[in-house]
């Protein structure tokens, strides 16, 4: 059981005069834990470079290494003196200064400073809180970002959310946290901009928390923000509300299907002062209350089915009245519908907007290898994507689903985890079957802060219900079955940077150790069975960098693993830790040029073909033109080079198909709704002298609301369930529709956004314009 967040206790250490004697007390047992008095000690804060200094009970431990510390500046401008300033210096790695104060747990936190930037159209200042002495991601709570997204201060909590427009005048800043909950508050110049916000990771109730980071990444080299008149202070929590998470697939509902919640606080709250608002429907006469008045257990049943649900929670006891609200469904196992998830990175780059965004339910298509199966024993295809709850929601549900080839129908697509919040489509699906017909599912997770799972049907060829087999770190999963064999695994780790590695199974269930291929600043790869042989193309990260992708590399096995060999069969000692090494194909390095791979696929004689697309920048517009498809081949004695089109987004993402002679691209090469954003308009390319000439054949979409994006080829595809992808606006959120073509590009099809019944058939789209983006859900209510 977990203790009661403790009372605050008396503080002794000296204040700064205007706070008044040392040890004093505010009004309320409100305790000062630090105040920098101005930075106008010249003891303490001469001006230069901030120093390791104590300050009362607080401590600077500034910057160090490459990182350049915060700077004591003095201004004269009439209302602030002496202040901290914290130069950009253009590096990736973390520029921050760390303040070390009191540990608190449990209480009202409030971090006030007045702060300015010299800039509000880039990424100048960051402020995290965390836990004593540390500086891991895992222990960062709250999160606020001045111009990551040009002239908007954000905050972060696995996604960038934009709370208020800044400029580059000074400002009044209070970040209130209620730590107990996990929540936060954000006033500018006294009034509230945003309430109750996430912090970007969970901690316990009675957590502690005694650790300011004040800094930036990627920031522009010589912008700079400064900082006054920092002062932290603790009171009392206010009644705290947390909403119980359910270890289970129905996310905030109990195994029951009723929305349960939790109400703690420091002062007594009756049954009858809790309330709770439905949709904007009062139904607070429905609750069942139990537990003490201090720790109130809260239930509500009788929920309607498939629908979505926003709940208003608010307690009040005799220090207030504290709200909290969340979001949930009551899709128990399948969804009534295929609804994509839409995500952006936030990464901003003006007009062009993010570096990648929009309806990304196949996303990552060159890293999670592959997302659908044909199945000829029972003649359909197999799929899984990032999909989500409703119009405009950004709740990541991980499906599955089938198309009937034969009966040209869909199901209701089937929830095979619940990701519980996460609205990161880096968390998708991959997919294999096995010689018995089973359907595995390898969830991807993300770096080191979220695992990845293996799920399993519980039936042959069936989406009906999965098993998890195993939760443990992999990310960007390839998962291939060899017949009579078992599973090869190919995945990434966050060792050193993204490293590649390799596993075997002969079951799904016991796996060989993990093996690393390639550990030389990072990489991103794609990969392709054919036969007995296990391929990948791979990439390098200068400096360990995505944004600096280059180079294009080749690795087979034909045994399992047991050696990887280049494509003429010269023996490759792994792991991989050279730039140069006999497995590299081009140095686009030494071209200045960057290397987005997309696919790998074997031609007839089993020769590889590498599909990928290189620029000059990552950022997008066209500042960054050309950014020209290419395909590399092995032709039995050398590899042979071709351009097919260009595009208008790095992100951008095709498929090829290769029948003898005959090659065939399907990909959004064509600018869409939102130019230089990511995806496009899909078109078919075509070449019938294997891959040196090309020509469009068709576009097989036209007029569409928004860009279609991460276009898949299922394993073995069978018309006409040919190529799969999504769409949505990528400057903006919307809905997120799910799509299919044939061979030929003449036959456009959508799948049904919403379901009466537990099948539908597809909508064939005559001509091939994507209806408009419908508003968010009209939620029913119960």
């Amino acid at each position: 059981m977990k203790t009661r967040p403790r009372r605050l206790t008396l503080l002794l250490f000296p204040l700064c005069l205007a706070a008044g004697p040392a040890g004093a007390c505010l009004a309320g047992d409100v305790v000062v834990l630090f105040d920098s008095c101005g930075f106008e000690d010249a003891q303490v804060y001469p001006p230069g470079d901030l120093r390791s200094v104590a300050h009362g009970e607080g401590r600077w431990t500034p910057a160090t290494g490459t990182a350049r510390p915060g700077q004591i500046v003095d201004l004269d401008d009439g209302g602030h003196g002496r202040v901290l300033r914290r130069y950009q210096t253009g590096q990736q790695a973390i520029d921050a200064d760390l303040l070390d104060f009191p540990p608190t747990a449990g209480t009202q936190l409030t971090i006030a400073f007045d702060a300015r930037v010299s800039s509000a159209r880039s990424r100048t200042l960051d402020l995290f809180l965390l836990r004593p002495g540390e500086t891991d991601v895992r222990h960062q709570a709250s999160v606020l970002i001045w111009g990551q997204n040009p002239g908007q201060l954000s905050c972060f909590d696995g996604a960038y959310r934009d709370l208020a427009a800044i400029d580059e005048a000074w400002h009044h800043y209070e970040i209130v946290h209620d730590l107990a909950a996990n929540t936060f508050d954000v006033k500018i110049d006294g009034r509230p901009v945003a309430r109750a916000l996430r912090w970007r990771n969970a901690f316990a109730p009675d957590a502690e928390f005694g650790r300011l980071r004040i800094g930036a990444i990627r920031g522009r080299e010589g912008e700079f923000a400064d900082v006054d008149h920092l002062r932290i202070v603790a009171a009392p929590a206010p009644p705290a509300i947390s909403v119980i998470e359910p270890a289970t697939a129905r996310g905030l509902l109990d195994p029951a299907g009723a929305f349960r919640f939790r109400v703690t606080a420091d002062r007594p709250v009756a049954e009858s002062a809790i309330a709770v608002r439905l949709n904007g429907r009062d139904v607070s006469d429905r609750l069942a209350v139990s537990g003490t008045p201090l720790r109130r257990e809260v239930r509500l049943g009788d929920l309607a089915p498939n629908t979505s649900y926003h709940a208003v929670v608010t307690a009040t006891n005799e220090r207030g009245t504290a709200e909290r609200s969340a979001r949930f469904y009551t899709f128990v196992d399948r969804v009534d519908g295929y609804r994509g998830i839409w995500f952006n990175l936030g990464q901003m780059s003006g007009e062009y907007g993010d570096k990648y965004a929009g309806g990304l339910a196949f996303c990552f298509g060159h890293t999670l290898i592959p997302m659908a199966v044909h199945a000829p024993e029972v003649n359909k295809t197999f799929f899984v994507y990032g999909g989500t709850t409703g119009p405009e929601d950004r709740y990541l549900l991980v499906m599955a689903s089938y198309y009937d080839h034969a009966r040209h129908r869909v199901p209701r697509p089937t929830i095979v985890r619940d990701q519980r919040g996460v609205n990161d489509p880096h968390d998708n699906p991959s997919l294999a079957i096995d010689d018995e017909g089973y359907l595995w599912v390898f969830v991807a997770g993300r770096a080191r802060h979220r695992p990845g799972q293996i799920f399993r049907s519980s039936k042959p060829y069936s989406v009906a219900e999965f098993e998890e087999i195993e939760s443990r770190e992999q990310t960007y999963s390839q998962i291939w079955h060899v017949r009579e064999k078992g599973f090869f695994h190919l995945l990434t780790k966050y060792t050193r940077g993204r490293e590649l590695y390799w596993e075997t199974s002969p079951d799904g269930r016991r796996w060989t150790e993990q093996q690393k291929l390639a550990g030389f600043q990072g990489h991103y790869q794609v990969s392709r069975l054919d036969g007995d042989k296990v391929g990948t193309a791979f990439n390098f990260h200068r400096e360990g960098r995505p944004d600096r992708r280059t180079n294009l590399y080749y690795a087979q096995t034909t045994d399992f693993g047991r050696t990887w060999t280049t494509v003429d069969g010269r023996r490759l000692a792994t792991p991989l830790d050279e730039v140069a090494n006999p497995a590299l194909i081009i140095d686009y390095e030494a071209q200045g040029l960057l290397a987005y791979i997309k696919q790998l696929v074997f031609d007839d004689d089993g020769r590889p073909v590498i599909l990928y697309l290189t620029s000059p920048g990552y950022e997008p517009g066209p500042q960054n033109d050309p950014r020209t498809w290419k395909i590399t081949r092995w032709t039995g004695e050398q590899w042979v080079t071709r351009p097919i089109t260009a595009s208008d987004h790095n992100y951008d993402m095709g498929s090829l198909y290769l029948a003898g002679d005959r090659w065939t691209l399907i990909a959004p090469t064509l600018p869409g709704g939102q130019p230089y954003h990511t995806g496009g308009e899909v078109g078919l390319w075509v070449s019938t002298d294997r891959g040196d000439t090309w020509s469009l054949q068709r576009q097989v979409t036209r007029d569409s609301p928004g860009n279609h994006c991460y276009l898949r080829r299922p394993h073995e595809p069978a018309d006409p369930f040919f190529a799969v992808w999504a769409d949505g606006d990528s400057s903006r959120l919307s809905t997120s529709r799910l799509f299919f073509t044939n061979s030929t590009g003449d036959r456009l099809y959508m799948l049904p956004y919403t379901m009466e019944d537990d099948e539908a058939e597809p909508t064939l789209l005559d001509p091939p314009s994507p209806p408009a983006f419908q508003g968010p859900a009209r939620e029913k209510t119960d």
